[in-house]
């Protein structure tokens, strides 16, 4: 029932409801973007300071040019169904963020993925209806920083899957046998590093195939149906590309514009391929886009209890600024932060044979270390700096060192791994910063077993599968390269 019906005689308010009711759609969704301020600022910093890479900007890009195109085709009524998940979504990223009642806070990462599906469903309950559904969700969670946490849980696995395809492609010219993430080809070893993985091939295949089903009209069942289609082109293009790499390491011809060579041409036939899967109709298939199940059921609940859309409308306001004023609150005083974790100091007083000499932790490393399970310290004998670390438990937060160089603002090259004058193995790479400073950065992790781990995505699947026992040690050595 309107507002104007349960209030015959309040011409003030049958004309805000009017007026409410013809507010253009473009002012709705930037009010939704306005209670989702959190997350995008969360979303800016992630992309800016070097942890990840800043591909989401292309599907925030993407996202903003398919409204701007179909500007004019807005639905001045929003389904009611879409809105009713944009207004619960957006609610439940709010919550999620900062922890609420029986809702304990998320990490970061996850309240964000609600609050860009929140968006999207905001995006679906005014755009046309001919615009499908997943194309759109898949847009808006590729616009989160996710590439570097991708890298961390499934980097491993993708690239044992990676090595042992290319194993078989290349037993017929080869000796070639696999050791871990690595291949042994003809007595040499060679890294399977973390491009290796396809996780950013992957990336741009799902995106290619986000923007070529919008501008076919493919309805989301047909997408959807596709996807598997787009994940063994990005499976063999990646399979494809990495035996490529690794059989000119093997022959000793591996400049480094020849890789970046390889990989470019790989990645647009990828994308080639997933745009022609996209384009292409399946035989004897009907297009459509069928009612999404959760939208729909939302629209019925709706439409038995309100019978007028500027109901809907005024319950989405108020909720956004609900948001709104307690994401403002929550700025100003601030997270809560965890509670620190227990000091460890049984440290090693000697490396080598040189004595190492405690140094205090920076102001980023101490907040940092706040959250860590386990404890952080920096030591120096002089000649290189230390950073040692002991884990407690399996964590995201035991970063690979190339990201934290990265985010300082340094470049890395040379990836490879070493064995030291005690047979240590050890993932070593260099990092030179803009002025012309370059260190020499290697690291490891050692179990309580003494079982040793040189890639972080792979002591995590141990860690977590029971193969490897902590509390772990890493340690991650810097030194200067004159």
């Amino acid at each position: 029932m309107s507002f104007a019906l349960l209030a015959p005689n309040h011409p003030r308010l049958i004309d805000w409801s009017i007026q409410l009711d013809r507010a253009p759609a473009a002012g709705w969704l930037a009010l939704q973007m306005a209670a989702l301020t959190p997350h995008w600022l969360w979303m800016a910093r992630r992309m800016t300071d070097g942890s990840d890479d800043p591909l989401g900007l292309l599907a925030l890009a993407a996202l903003a040019a398919l409204v701007w195109t179909l500007r004019r085709e807005l639905r001045p009524a929003p389904r009611l169904g879409w809105l009713a998940l944009a207004t619960t979504g957006t609610l439940a990223a709010a919550a999620l963020r900062v922890g609420s009642g029986p809702l304990p806070a998320l990490p970061p990462l996850a309240a964000a993925l609600v609050a860009v599906l929140a968006l999207a469903s905001g995006l679906l309950a005014f755009l046309p209806r001919r615009v499908a559904a997943p194309p759109v969700a898949l847009l808006a969670v590729l616009a989160l920083p996710l590439l570097s946490s991708l890298q961390f849980y499934a980097g491993y696995p993708l690239r044992v899957i990676t090595a042992e395809a290319s194993r078989w492609l290349l037993m017929i010219g080869f000796d070639t046998a696999r050791a871990g993430s690595s291949l042994v080809i003809d007595g040499q070893l060679v890294i399977v590093d973390a491009p290796c993985s396809g996780v950013q091939m992957a990336w741009f295949g799902y995106f290619t195939a986000s923007l070529a089903a919008l501008w076919a009209g493919r309805a989301g069942r047909s997408f959807v149906a596709r996807l598997p289609v787009v994940s063994l082109l990005v499976l063999g293009g990646n399979i494809a590309r990495n035996a490529a790499l690794v059989a000119l390491e093997a022959v000793g011809y591996a400049p480094g514009w020849v890789h970046q060579g390889i990989g470019l041409v790989a990645l647009a036939l990828v994308c080639g391929g997933v745009a022609r899967v996209m384009q292409n109709p399946f035989p004897a298939k009907k297009e459509g886009n069928p009612p999404c199940r959760p939208a729909w059921f939302a629209k019925r609940w709706l439409e038995n209890r309100f019978a007028n859309r500027v109901a809907h409308k005024a319950v989405f306001a108020a909720v956004m600024l609900l948001c709104l004023i307690g994401s403002a609150a929550a700025w100003q005083r601030g997270e809560q932060a965890l509670p620190a974790s227990a000091s460890f100091q049984e440290w090693p007083s000697q490396w080598e044979g040189r004595p190492l000499r405690p140094l205090a932790l920076g102001e980023v490393e101490r907040r940092f270390a706040e959250h860590f399970p386990g404890s952080i310290a920096r030591f120096t004998d002089d000649r290189r700096m230390f950073v040692m670390r002991r884990v407690d438990k399996p964590t995201r937060m035991l970063h690979p060192a190339t990201d934290c160089y990265r985010a300082l603002g340094y470049r890395i090259a040379q990836e490879r791994l070493e064995q030291d004058a005690e047979t240590r193995r050890w993932r070593c790479f260099v990092a030179e910063r803009h002025g012309g400073r370059k260190l020499r950065v290697c690291e490891r992790i050692v179990d309580t077993e003494g079982a040793a781990f040189t890639d972080a995505s792979d002591w995590y699947w141990a860690a977590i599968s029971g193969r490897s026992h902590g509390p772990w040690q890493a340690v991650t050595l810097a030194q200067p390269i004159e």
